[in-house]
C-alpha cells in the first residue's frame, strides 16, 4: 500500500528520494515495475527516443556513448543518458556485435640466414639541449647488426617511420618480396599508412607479441649504445657489437713478482723505515750513545743520561717524607 501511494506522489512530481525517505521504503521499490510488459509490447516513444533512434541509424558504426553525445547536440545540449541509448539500440537491434580479436600471440622463432632478410625497427626518445626531447627511429639488420636506416626528429608519427623505410629500401636496393620487417605494437607502426607503405614495397610486417621484449631484442639493446655511424658494415660483419667505449672498470692483471733492490732508487728518499722489534726478541740494531738493548725489547738508559719522566727505572727508592715523594 505504501509503495503504490508513493508511486502516486512521484507521478505528481514529488522527489522520489524524499517520498521514499518519508514512507520508509527503498527507492528501488518505487522505480521497479510490478510486472513486465508482454513480449513485443514496448512503451511509446517520446521525442528523445525518436532522436536517439534517428542518430543511431544515421551513424551505424558509432557506439552508445557517441550516439548519446550526438543526440545531446541535436537536442540543444539536453543531457541524454547512455543507458537509455543502449536500451533503445538493443530493442531496435542497432547495436553492432563486438568481435574480440583475441590477444596477439608471439611471432615465434625466425632463423636469419642472409643479410637484408630480417630488419627490426624501433623508436626511442633522446634529450637534445637545443630542441628538448627528440625521437630516434633506428633500423637494424638482424644478420649483420648493421644500422640500415635512422632518423632523428622532433615528432614520432607514422610519417617519420615511413621516411626511414623509404630511405633504407632505396639506399640498399632491397628486392621486392625478400625482406621482413619486425616492429612492436606502437601506434606509428600499426597505422594504416605505415602498413600500406610496407605493402607497396612488398615487405612482410612481423609484429611482436604483447609484453614480449625478446621479439625486439635486436633493436631494443642497441638503442642504449648505438648512435649514427657507430656501427659499420665491416665491424658488424666481424661480430662487433658497438664501438662505444666501455664504462666498466678495466680488469687488472695479477701483480707479478719484481726483483727487489737494496740500493736507493733514483728520485726516491734515502730514509729507511725501521721496524719495531717483536716482543721477546733480541735485536742487533745500533742505538745512539746512552742507550742499550734489553732482552724484552725495552730501551734502557745509562746512569749518566737524564732519565725520562714517568720512567719506571728513574723512580727513587728513598722513603717518603710527610707523604711527599722526594724530588
Amino acid at each position: 500500500m505504501r509503495v503504490a501511494r508513493s508511486r502516486e506522489f512521484v507521478a505528481q512530481g514529488r522527489p522520489a528520494a524524499l517520498v521514499a525517505r518519508v514512507a520508509q521504503i527503498s527507492r528501488q521499490a518505487i522505480y521497479r515495475r510490478p510486472t513486465r510488459p508482454p513480449k513485443g509490447e514496448r512503451r511509446p516513444l517520446d521525442e528523445v527516443d525518436r532522436a536517439v533512434l534517428e542518430v543511431a541509424r544515421e551513424n551505424p558504426t558509432d557506439g552508445t556513448r557517441m550516439v548519446a553525445a550526438l543526440t545531446a547536440q541535436r537536442l540543444n545540449e539536453q543531457p541524454v543518458n547512455r543507458k537509455r541509448v543502449q536500451r533503445l539500440m538493443r530493442e531496435h537491434r542497432l547495436l553492432q556485435p563486438k568481435r574480440s580479436e583475441g590477444r596477439r600471440k608471439r611471432p615465434g622463432y625466425f632463423e636469419v640466414t642472409r643479410p637484408d632478410e630480417l630488419w627490426h625497427l624501433d623508436m626511442t626518445s633522446i634529450w637534445v639541449a637545443e630542441h628538448g626531447w627528440t625521437y630516434l627511429n633506428a633500423m637494424i639488420d638482424c644478420c649483420t647488426r648493421e644500422i640500415t636506416g635512422w632518423a632523428l626528429d622532433v615528432r614520432c608519427r607514422a610519417d617519420e617511420a615511413i621516411a626511414v623505410i623509404d630511405a633504407a629500401v632505396a639506399t640498399r636496393g632491397v628486392p621486392a618480396g625478400t625482406l621482413t620487417l619486425g616492429t612492436d605494437n606502437g601506434t606509428a607502426f600499426t597505422s594504416k599508412r605505415f602498413r600500406a607503405r610496407l605493402a607497396q614495397h612488398e615487405i612482410t610486417h612481423r609484429r611482436g607479441g604483447y609484453r614480449d621484449p625478446e621479439s625486439q631484442a635486436f633493436t631494443c639493446a642497441p638503442h642504449g649504445v648505438s648512435s649514427p655511424g657507430s656501427a659499420s658494415s665491416s665491424s658488424a660483419a666481424s661480430g662487433a657489437r658497438s664501438s662505444r667505449p666501455s664504462t666498466k672498470p678495466e680488469r687488472r692483471s695479477a701483480p707479478t713478482s719484481r726483483p727487489t733492490t737494496t740500493g736507493p732508487t733514483p728520485g726516491s728518499p734515502t730514509r729507511r723505515r725501521r721496524r719495531s722489534p717483536a716482543p721477546g726478541r733480541i735485536t742487533t740494531t745500533s742505538y745512539p750513545s746512552g742507550l742499550s738493548d734489553n732482552t724484552h725489547g725495552v730501551h734502557a738508559t745509562s746512569p749518566t743520561s737524564k732519565p725520562p719522566p714517568n720512567s719506571s727505572t728513574s723512580r727513587s727508592r728513598e722513603p717518603k717524607r710527610n707523604g711527599v715523594p722526594p724530588l
